[in-house]
């Protein structure tokens, strides 16, 4: 979780791996940052299994990237690279997030994509945010690690007030578009700070 737990967000951008939110919605937020509110971005995965490049790359890499899109929180859940399943354990864990952020809106990746991880963080995202708002929502899940448990408890019941989905594929018609001209380059400046995936 965050070291700063007092922050809170209007505008979360949620993905499955460390470099999707720059290619899908890194424009948005960094319009929405310009106009003064606070963005936040929590990637699921540590881009343990990627071809090129390490977590350990990937995360140096997302810290880069989130200063240049001006976002104010960024973390990583451990869920599996390549293997992210839509489970009640996985849905605590983003439900936390959003009871702790409290964002306005969250971002999802759309949900036909050509990863599978991407199309179930879809769901589970949205899961997520329905389990976040729940008074009487399971307060303990017992994780695979017997040791250990995802706590939901303690927390404010909170849910997005809105959620849109950000497609890379150009045959999703959307229902509407943010226009990022003026921010073009610090988007890309975002995209080309992970050297280990645009070299």
């Amino acid at each position: 979780m965050s070291e700063e737990p007092e922050f809170r967000a209007d505008v979360l951008a949620i993905a499955a791996h460390r470099d999707d939110v720059e290619q899908t919605c890194g424009g948005t937020l960094l319009r929405m940052a310009a106009r003064g509110l606070r963005t936040a971005i929590l990637d699921l995965t540590r881009g343990e299994a990627g071809t090129r490049g390490t977590a350990d790359d990937r995360a140096r890499e997302a810290a880069e990237a989130a200063k240049l899109l001006g976002v104010g929180w960024r973390e990583a859940l451990d869920l599996p690279d390549g293997a992210i399943e839509n489970t009640l354990e996985n849905r605590i864990k983003i439900a936390r997030v959003i009871r702790d952020l409290r964002p306005r809106v969250v971002i999802l990746p759309y949900w036909q994509a050509r990863h599978p991880d991407h199309a179930i963080v879809a769901t589970l995202g949205y899961e997520g945010c329905f389990l976040a708002g729940l008074t009487k929502a399971p307060a303990v899940v017992p994780t695979t690690n017997s040791s250990s448990q995802v706590k939901l408890e303690g927390l404010t019941p909170h849910r997005p007030y809105k959620i849109v989905y950000a497609s890379l594929y150009a045959d999703v018609r959307p229902s509407f578009v943010v226009d990022v001209t003026p921010f073009i380059e610090q988007r890309h400046a975002a995209l080309m700070a992970y050297q280990s995936q645009y070299a």
